[in-house]
């Protein structure tokens, strides 16, 4: 008879959380175990923590928060993505966690217009990649439409896109040293273009919230940009605030 493969880590206390989740005893509006806590019940790194409740946050079942913890707001799965960022690596722990399906990549030059959109100067090369984010459930419909937009010095990463989980930052750090110090963020409200529509499976002209954000290295100087554009229904963005102590 042959040895049934163990699972992956992360999938060990994740299965652990969604099923206590599932049963009230980490009841709505209740804080999960710590991450040291759960480090030490399970033998296993922070980095595998992270996975398992960036996983469960993508489901809307937690909003996770540096100075609270992972509170537990649904016991149901929720369709739209339920986001409570709070650190640079919060953000890229999340792009792990959803499939990246590329569609194109492709080296351009700004004109003036789409430089003054996505904050590059006139007649600079960047890199454009362009895809369609998954959940971690395969549902049918995709969550949302990237680009993202990186300085043609680090093409060098480009054959590597696809072909991991690991967000396009962290290969660029990774092959050129290049590491992100600040993310700064803009969230805005629209309408779904024909275009988008049709590739979100979505209803032409409806709402659509549109992120942008640019990464800024060491030197505070910005050499990634990435724009994300969900349907309305399918996000939702949570902050928990507490009192501020003097």
């Amino acid at each position: 008879m042959g040895t049934k493969q163990s699972q992956p880590k992360y999938r060990i206390v994740e299965d652990y959380l969604r099923a206590r989740i599932s049963s009230g005893e980490f009841a709505v509006d209740t804080l999960l175990p710590t991450e040291e806590n759960l480090c030490a019940r399970f033998g296993v790194s922070r980095a595998t923590v992270r996975t398992a409740l960036s996983n469960i946050q993508s489901d809307g079942l937690i909003v996770r928060s540096a100075a609270i913890g992972s509170r537990v707001v649904s016991s149901q799965r929720n369709q739209a993505f339920q986001a409570g960022w709070n650190s640079v690596e919060d953000l890229l722990q999340y792009t792990t966690s959803v499939r990246l399906q590329i569609t194109s990549i492709e080296e351009i030059v700004l004109d003036k217009k789409m430089a003054d959109e996505i904050g590059f100067g006139v007649g600079r090369s960047l890199v454009l990649v362009k895809g369609v984010r998954w959940n971690q459930n395969e549902t049918s419909e995709p969550v949302c439409l990237v680009e993202v937009y990186f300085d043609a010095l680090y093409n060098g990463v480009v054959d590597k896109i696809g072909t991991t989980a690991r967000p396009i930052a962290d290969l660029i750090e990774e092959q050129y040293q290049v590491r992100i110090e600040a993310i700064h963020q803009e969230v805005s409200a629209r309408q779904l273009s024909a275009q988008a529509a049709a590739t979100l499976k979505a209803v032409e002209t409806s709402p659509s919230l549109l992120i942008k954000r640019w990464y800024s290295d060491s030197r505070n100087n910005v050499f990634q940009m990435s724009r994300t554009e969900y349907p309305a229904d399918r996000f939702r963005y949570v902050v928990d605030f507490g009192r501020s102590r003097e």
